[in-house]
């Protein structure tokens, strides 16, 4: 029943983390990166699941000498793998996170080391909890993140879409009043939030004789960023590099916007772009 508890805690605090930036909140910068490394460790994670069901099927193998030492040695060799793949995966997002992530685990695996030793040539015990946690919380991990995320992803765009009428309002007003829409929107504070926590601000820029209102949603897709953008007239943009838009025009322009598709979802007028 504790191991059994343990693995639920651990899994629940795990699909927590992940999902946090889609929830309502106050945007927090470290929630979007913890989330972003949870994604990759969800992936990552399932490389300990074969270890875990070995080392539960280990009471049935002769000899049964040393069986626990030498599944802790492995487990221990996996667990690092996984470890450092993800912290390095980490430091891509947040450089600070992923060199915590990696001191965290050389301090855990330096406490580890004399548990494992204390195994060798140790039969008397049964079998230890971490087998189960290697292979029950990747596999509960997985599951839950592949059924909730897209959902809370298509939840989160949608809030911040809905969020967003207020800002539309006010510079459709201010077009009504002044017979153009404004040139610029930058200031201190933007008033406007998107009110999520994996989501910092609407962005505003004059295009043609339009206007986009641009925000980033973070995807459910490893390796992909989500811009989604509101165009009154359909006319919808976005680009990868600001260098490619002072030094190309037209085709040229257009074959370089860096995104590899575009999606329309059930807002009018809004549409997400979707680079890697």
């Amino acid at each position: 029943m504790r191991t059994l508890l343990g693995v639920t805690a651990a899994t629940a605090a795990i699909v927590l983390v992940r999902l946090l930036p889609f929830l309502p909140g106050r945007y927090d910068s470290l929630a979007v990166h913890m989330s972003l490394t949870i994604q990759v460790l969800s992936i990552v994670g399932l490389l300990l699941v074969p270890v875990g069901i070995a080392w539960l099927a280990s009471p049935f193998w002769k000899p049964k000498t040393g069986r626990h030492y030498l599944f802790a040695i492995i487990a221990m060799s996996a667990l690092s793998l996984v470890w450092i793949s993800v912290s390095l995966a980490t430091l891509m997002s947040s450089y600070l996170l992923g060199v915590a992530l990696l001191i965290l685990g050389m301090y855990v695996a330096r406490h580890a080391m004399p548990l494992v030793r204390d195994l060798k040539g140790d039969i008397s015990r049964g079998t230890p909890a971490l087998p189960t946690y290697m292979t029950a919380v990747p596999i509960a991990v997985a599951i839950l993140l592949w059924a909730l995320v897209p959902r809370a992803a298509d939840s989160s765009r949608s809030r911040a879409i809905r969020n967003a009428q207020p800002l539309i309002a006010a510079i459709d007003r201010y077009r009504d009043l002044n017979g153009r829409y404004p040139t610029s929107l930058l200031a201190v504070h933007m008033d406007h939030s998107p009110s999520l926590i994996g989501i910092d601000q609407y962005r505003y820029e004059p295009s043609g004789d339009a206007y986009n209102i641009v925000f980033e949603q973070l995807s459910h897709r490893l390796g992909t960023r989500e811009f989604v953008v509101y165009d009154p007239r359909d006319q919808h943009v976005m680009t990868s590099h600001a260098l490619d838009l002072l030094e190309f025009r037209g085709e040229d322009l257009a074959r370089r916007r860096g995104y590899y598709a575009v999606q329309e979802g059930p807002h009018p007028r809004w549409r997400s772009f979707l680079f890697d």
